[in-house]
């Protein structure tokens, strides 16, 4: 009986010590959950400073280190004309300090003359430009810009088709005139961190006045005036009488737009860097959650339904 009682004594002990150990256990397992919880609490919110400054306006710089790819029409892409423009695409690149190059080219669609449908019809050509750029307002998705370029900056028609040595025409096609010369052009584009670029373009060329002055100079081309056998400047592009003494300007006002695919800041500063491991790997953990199927729940039969019904039977 004693012995009994000694054996009771010390199995009670024993399971007061397992209790006293299990809530240990389990205030410590809980105080460690806080803790993971408060750590990954606080984590979450550095990553939101961090991000938030990572995008805000004090640090942003929307042109540093761009790369833009652009389609357009007229000015820049590459080419305007008289009653038309030319379509073109070009590639860009921004630097870190707001300036750019940038090299077009494009082509000038043939199409019927605009006068005189039933009689010819206008040729195509060929353009091209180069150039440099300057945009303001780095932190704003607007920006005032300035370039100035070198290339096909306008083009016009011959207006009569080419004629043999017996004054024959050789075809109906009207030939193509395009003039090579330097244009400084005024630009509001909308770049931001979007993909998507946008750019409308006024602008003034030179080509100078060909023959007119005694010939193309400075690598400016207007060959809009020939000599006729007597010896006179004639203008090759009038369409009536009046104009006969009018050739293609040599001072002229030129348009366009563009659009254009604009990839991330190419060279980012560890700051950017950062940000987009966050975001990899924020979009990395959505795409597991939303890969993994959501556990079914079953859906208890209500009490005194027929399942039950079938059950007890």
């Amino acid at each position: 009986m004693y012995f009994m009682l000694i054996m009771v004594k010390q199995i009670s002990f024993v399971l007061v010590l397992l209790i006293l150990w299990a809530d240990i256990a389990w205030a410590q397992r809980a105080r460690a959950a806080q803790e993971d919880d408060r750590a990954a609490r606080k984590q979450w919110e550095e990553d939101q400073r961090a991000d938030e400054y990572a995008t805000s306006l004090r640090r942003r710089d929307w042109l540093k280190d761009r790369l833009i790819l652009q389609l357009g029409m007229g000015s820049k892409y590459p080419i305007m004309g008289k009653d038309w423009f030319g379509f073109g695409a070009g590639v860009e690149y921004i630097t870190r300090w707001h300036a750019s190059a940038f090299v077009t080219g494009g082509f000038i669609l043939a199409s019927e003359d605009p006068i005189f449908h039933d009689e010819f019809s206008l040729e195509g050509g060929l353009g091209w430009r180069v150039g440099l750029a300057y945009y303001l307002f780095p932190k704003s998705p607007i920006h005032l810009g300035f370039q100035i370029s070198y290339g096909t900056v306008f083009y016009d028609h011959e207006s009569q088709p080419p004629m043999d040595e017996s004054g024959q025409k050789i075809n109906d096609v009207r030939s193509i005139i395009i003039c090579r010369g330097y244009e400084f052009d005024v630009t509001i584009s909308y770049l931001s961190d979007q993909w998507y670029f946008l750019q409308a373009i006024v602008g003034v060329y030179t080509i100078g006045n060909g023959l007119k002055d005694g010939g193309n100079t400075w690598g400016r081309t207007n060959d809009s005036w020939k000599r006729d056998v007597e010896g006179n400047l004639v203008s090759l592009v009038p369409t009536d009488a009046s104009s006969s003494t009018q050739a293609i300007p040599p001072v002229g006002m030129v348009f366009g737009i563009g659009i254009g695919f604009a990839f991330e800041e190419l060279f980012p500063d560890d700051t950017e860097i950062r940000r987009r491991e966050r975001e990899a790997g924020r979009t990395k953990q959505n795409q597991f959650r939303s890969s993994s199927p959501a556990p079914k729940k079953s859906t208890p039969a209500r009490r005194g339904s027929r399942v039950d019904d079938a059950d007890e039977y």
